[in-house]
């Protein structure tokens, strides 16, 4: 992977650190400076990776480290300066996680200020450091094969976390941490660009170390939120994240750090994420509440419940919410026919003189199938984070509250939420079309492997019956 300079690993004493620095060692670094707290466990893994370095060149310095401390910082960055005469790759891991598993009402303001000063500050000290020594660096050639690859002076890699991206309950002071590193990040790297310096975040889902085993331990039912959460059925190992780190601390990476993150491990899609049936888990129960009129005029509520025509679609990897459907347009509303229609039958993709109101859960990284109906459709992100892809390959992000306006266009959609770890819901409100012709070709529904989902119903070209 072209590792052939000085890294500094921080937190490599254990864990994710740890995996880092034998990987820099394996890989061929020259040398390493192993720095955290515990300087036993440093030293540990100082032998370790003379042990398994392919450099026969190849040295392991230690240093101890209080990342809170500004002056501890810039005595171990100057130490590994000294040592090798600069640096190459920094990597940042150290961190705590979470010892009281608390709603935010009951949180402790200690553990949150620790959490902040570590995972937060340390970070941004280490950053600090370590971009000054690099802009005094001479630069050195990405690949001097490939002279349009340009020039680099170093290599910074922040720890984040899938809670760079969202949230999870009972963890307000690891969330909020996590999320600051990644906007610490994104800033670093513009700021150091310029100057031929890559900072990057690599966010992973849980990953086997011991900080999450510990955690395991004492945040109630967290194992069975990450077995649920995780779709390929197992968490990550510290080896897995460490060849992201190795990747982007490489000229491999040359065009990476801009405002870069990477969400890991990367999910193939989720089979079977979805087998109980509504709500997608991890998504809430969402309600419904229908209203009507008394004898007199006023407004009551007529029933609260939670959809119609619950349907998994794909193999367990999405399910869909029939909120309402109207099939004809303007609506009659008189006594109750439209609730007796809506709920007796399942509608087709859309009604081309009515409405469908229908919601979808993703399972985490679950794309669509490329498909087209014939409707104004508009859509509205509940929850998550999804890519909408047209069919052309242009490409849009959308966040909670966004809202698309598709006018019959092919398209497909991919959750992102979590960085493809967790489920996602969206909405759509759609709305038959007159005939659409583009260059006097009609279009046609084209609704892929969607079809079958709505085989029986009334055609989704929308003849009524």
């Amino acid at each position: 992977m072209d590792i052939n300079g000085y890294a500094l690993v921080i937190g490599g004493g254990g864990g994710i650190g740890r995996a880092c620095a034998l990987a820099f060692a394996r890989c061929g670094a020259l040398g390493i400076t192993i720095a955290d707290l515990d300087f036993e466990s440093a030293e540990s893994v100082a032998q370790d990776a003379k042990a398994v370095a392919n450099n026969p060149s190849f040295r392991a310095n230690v240093r101890q480290i209080d990342v809170t401390s500004e002056q501890s910082v810039s005595n171990a960055v100057a130490y590994a300066v000294q040592a090798f005469g600069r640096i190459d790759y920094c990597v940042n891991s150290a961190g705590l996680g979470v010892q009281s598993s608390l709603e935010v009402a009951d949180a402790d303001a200690d553990e949150f200020q620790r959490m902040l000063d570590t995972n937060v500050t340390g970070t941004f000290l280490v950053t600090k450091a370590v971009s000054a020594i690099m802009r005094s660096q001479e630069p050195r050639s990405n690949n001097p094969n490939s002279p349009e690859r340009g020039v680099s002076r170093g290599s910074i890699v922040n720890m984040g976390s899938a809670s760079s991206f969202a949230s999870s309950p009972r963890m307000v002071q690891y969330t909020t941490s996590k999320f600051a590193v990644l906007g610490l990040t994104k800033n670093s790297a513009l700021d150091n660009a310029a100057y031929g310096i890559r900072v990057n975040c690599v966010c992973p889902s849980w990953v086997d170390t011991p900080m999450v085993r510990r955690a395991i331990e004492d945040v109630p039912g967290l194992d069975e939120q990450i077995k649920t959460a995780v779709p390929m059925g197992r968490i990550a190992s510290a080896d897995e994240i460490a060849d992201a780190v190795i990747f982007l601390s490489s000229p491999k990476s040359s065009y990476e750090g801009e405002i870069n993150e990477y969400g890991l491990p990367h999910n193939p899609r989720a089979h079977g994420y979805i087998a109980q049936g509504f709500p997608a888990p991890g998504l809430r129960r969402t309600v419904r509440h229908i209203t009507g009129h008394d004898a007199e005029g006023k407004a009551v509520f007529l029933s609260t419940d939670c959809g119609d025509h619950h349907l998994i679609m794909g193999e367990q990897q999405a399910l869909s919410n029939i909120l309402y459907s109207t099939h004809e347009t303007p609506v009659n509303i008189n006594g109750d026919a439209d609730i007796k229609y809506a709920k007796e039958n399942e509608p087709p993709i859309h009604y081309q003189h009515g409405t469908v109101l229908r919601m979808i859960d993703f399972a985490p990284n679950e794309i669509s199938p490329m498909h087209r109906a014939l409707s104004v459709d508009y859509g509205v992100v509940l929850e998550g984070e999804f890519e909408l892809i047209l069919e052309s390959g242009e490409k849009r992000i959308m966040r909670q509250g966004d809202v698309s306006i598709q006018r019959a266009t092919a398209h497909q959609w991919r959750n992102l939420t979590g960085g493809g770890t967790m489920p996602g819901r969206m909405m759509w409100f759609l709305i038959g079309v007159q005939d659409v012709i583009v260059n006097g070709k009609k279009l046609e529904v084209d609704l892929g492997p969607l079809a079958v989902y709505y085989e029986g119903h009334e055609e989704n070209k929308g003849e009524e019956k």
